[in-house]
């Protein structure tokens, strides 16, 4: 009977340690975005949505590929922007009920007609730098609590420094 006291224990207690490694293979995000644009010193607003996809190499660093698109008015013309971007990622992962992350991103960003004052669509180059929260919900899905973004950006031959605030859903897959 005692054998079977520990045997019974001993199976309690062998998928904690498991479930205390919480670092997945991949991870992919999707949610509500805001960007802050920057025209000339005054500011505007686009909301669309941020979406990612997260490769975790180790338990501390990862590649993101980061795709948003955001949508409104600027100067009574109806714009958008879309973005796409790579780049590394570092999180801690030493709390199981959260994960701050911070990330670097090369990539291209589109604007629309009358977006920052462009004339036609064009592609220009963009930066992300930028990071967040995560917060368990459960061991497949996380809440994004908050991920900020600098996106600097080059139109019409000038700097503009936008913010870029995105919320939502985390799916997590496989382990690592």
């Amino acid at each position: 009977m005692r054998k079977a006291y520990w045997l019974i224990m001993a199976l309690l207690i062998v998928p904690f340690p498991a479930a205390a490694q919480n670092t997945p293979q991949v991870e992919v995000f999707g949610g509500y975005s805001h960007l802050l644009g920057d025209l000339n010193n005054s500011t505007f607003n686009l909301n669309g949505v941020n979406g990612s996809v997260t490769e975790n190499l180790n338990k501390w660093f990862g590649g993101t590929l980061d795709i948003s698109s955001q949508f409104g008015t600027e100067a009574s013309y109806k714009v958008n922007s879309q973005s796409i971007s790579y780049g590394p990622v570092f999180s801690y992962r030493k709390n199981k009920s959260f994960v701050p992350f911070a990330h670097g991103m090369l990539g291209a960003v589109r604007g629309s007609a009358e977006y920052l004052g462009v004339s036609k669509p064009e592609y220009r180059f963009g930066a992300l730098l930028g990071g967040g929260v995560d917060v368990r919900l459960n061991d497949r899905v996380w809440l994004r609590l908050i991920q900020a973004d600098y996106l600097m950006t080059r139109f019409s031959s000038a700097t503009q420094d936008n913010i870029r605030i995105s919320a939502g859903l985390v799916f997590r897959f496989g382990q690592k």
